[in-house]
């Protein structure tokens, strides 16, 4: 990797970037080295202008909401975050439909349409990833899905941001043409429907089962797995006796053995090789393979 450091440097810390940022501040497992440049960009001008400085000087590159399902490199990351995360757009609401900034937090809009009277996010309460995170993975729990509601999504194509109808034919189960390093998503459109008196009470069960079934005060990213056809991947771990099993700082959960956890002082390492013994056993047990749902940073990124 060559690159001008001194002139990206500058560009981007002109553009309001963070220099050596911890990428443990910047994911939800708390593991991770740091990021030798992050950017929250304001607006879509700027998001565009950071990326044309990394195409030009082929800076890698990788977007990064919530970093709800990462696993960053203790090494740390040689190029630059773009964290679209925060507040995000504020949503508009006009009549069934919403309009919001992917960095919009996906549990705040779930609250917020419910609120007012409508229902179709009711079930994703509670994940704790953005809008256009959500998006990028259609994400979903119990009977769920993001893509039940989506509509349109402004989206990065040939340089710049274009709305567009959502290609709702190519999302499946944690998968959508939306993911990065495809595109770019900036804001989504959403059509909900009229609250039949079931959304506030479907959405209290959803957060109670979160509570209860979930490992919610410890590090984590999620689910580590997808769910196996005809298989749940918590089941699979725990029947082959590895619930609670731990490596260095890292551990199958006690509570959900679906979540590897950071009890307290583990590397991305330690998650990384705990993962690791994870699927080696399960598949030499029951012979499935376990497919990651936490996606590894280099996997996302970019270098134009």
């Amino acid at each position: 990797m060559v690159y001008n450091s001194e002139f990206v440097g500058r560009a981007l810390v002109e553009l309001g970037a963070k220099v050596n940022v911890p990428l443990s501040e910047l994911v939800s497992f708390r593991v991770g080295g740091p990021a030798a440049f992050v950017l929250q960009p304001k607006g879509e001008a700027e998001l565009c202008a950071a990326l044309g400085i990394c195409q030009a000087e082929h800076l890698p590159v990788v977007l990064l909401g919530n970093g709800t399902n990462v696993l960053p490199a203790d090494e740390g990351f040689r190029g630059l975050i773009l964290q679209l995360s925060g507040d995000g757009a504020a949503p508009v609401f006009q009549g069934d439909r919403v309009v919001a900034g992917a960095g919009y937090s996906l549990t705040a809009l779930a609250k917020e349409s419910v609120q007012r009277g409508f229902m179709g996010l009711e079930r994703l309460c509670g994940i704790p990833g953005t809008l256009g995170g959500a998006v990028a993975m259609n994400a979903g729990a119990y009977g769920g899905e993001i893509k039940s509601v989506l509509r349109r999504v402004r989206c990065f194509r040939d340089g710049a941001f274009v709305w567009e109808d959502a290609r709702l034919e190519q999302m499946g189960y944690r998968k959508s043409p939306y993911a990065w390093p495809s595109t770019i998503v900036a804001a989504v459109e959403l059509q909900l429907l009229p609250d039949d008196g079931t959304a506030a009470a479907t959405m209290a069960e959803c957060m109670q089962k979160r509570r209860e079934k979930q490992p919610l005060n410890l590090p984590s990213a999620g689910s580590t797995f997808k769910r196996p056809e005809g298989h749940f991947a918590g089941a699979l771990i725990e029947g082959c006796g590895l619930k609670g099993f731990a490596m260095g700082g890292a551990q199958v959960s006690e509570l959900h053995a679906g979540f590897i956890v950071n009890r307290g002082g583990a590397t991305a390492g330690d998650i990384r090789a705990l993962m690791n013994h994870v699927q080696a056993q399960v598949m030499s047990e029951t012979g499935v393979l376990l497919e990651p749902e936490v996606k590894g940073l280099e996997a996302l990124t970019c270098i134009f």
